[in-house]
């Protein structure tokens, strides 16, 4: 089934040129017309790319081959980069969501940004830290592990099923809003004396992931706008 979602996959620095070529062929499998790929360690049209993307060489046209993944996530309405390493104690950076929960936050989307690492060590925290979302594939043993080409198939064929739309109504809060938050939040962090990165990554993933509505966005942005502006006030008239 093409997936009717607009989807944008990136990879990030591939090193296998097989994995490279079923990458293209699924994305021939289910309808992706933009992939971009972030420094790539191979000619994207070497034959062995091209040969084990069988039909999927059409695409080869559609690839944008770039020099930072800041290029390829530009203009997305929602970045969700992709790990197998994730910890639900100690650290904010790698609070997952499910790819089941994914598809059901695209109901509510146009377009969604994939972002997948490098076969042998994944994403690093930078580039996890520029997406909106981190997502997990689980598989249900102690090897979480999934090869590239694997997990953009496992990821794309969730993705095709039938996306469940209203589960609320009204429109929904925009990424440009949801920035126009953060900044704020990391203003009101620093000046409690918080880590604003971490308080910055913690609540862009809680946004990201609640389906606000506009209306519940213009509240917090009120609301952290206000708080701002009274810390500042307190901080300013205090004796020294």
């Amino acid at each position: 089934m093409v997936i009717a979602l607009r989807i944008r996959l990136v990879l990030v620095e591939p090193e296998g040129r097989i994995n490279m070529g079923f990458v293209l062929r699924l994305a021939r499998n289910f309808g992706v017309k933009d992939l971009c790929v972030v420094r790539p360690k191979f000619d994207v049209r070497d034959p062995e790319v091209l040969n084990f993307a069988a039909r999927g060489s059409e695409l080869v046209d559609y690839v944008n081959v770039v020099a930072s993944l800041d290029e390829c996530l530009k203009d997305s309405e929602l970045t969700v980069c992709t790990t197998a390493v994730y910890n639900e104690e100690s650290d904010p950076l790698r609070q997952s969501i499910t790819l089941s929960y994914l598809s059901i936050l695209a109901g509510h989307l146009n377009e969604l940004t994939l972002v997948f690492g490098r076969e042998s060590v994944g994403l690093t925290r930078s580039e996890l830290s520029k997406c909106d979302l981190i997502m997990t594939i689980e598989v249900g043993s102690d090897y979480n592990v999934l090869n590239l080409s694997h997990a953009v198939a496992i990821t794309l064929y969730e993705l095709s099923k039938p996306l469940k739309r209203n589960l609320v109504y009204g429109e929904l809060i925009s990424k440009e809003y949801i920035n126009y938050i953060l900044r704020y939040i990391k203003e009101i962090a620093t000046a409690v004396g918080m880590n604003p990165e971490n308080a910055e990554v913690t609540l862009r993933h809680i946004l990201c992931r609640s389906v606000l509505t506009k209306v519940e966005g213009r509240i917090l942005y009120r609301l952290f706008k206000d708080v701002y502006h009274t810390l500042r006030t307190c901080t300013e008239v205090r004796p020294s």
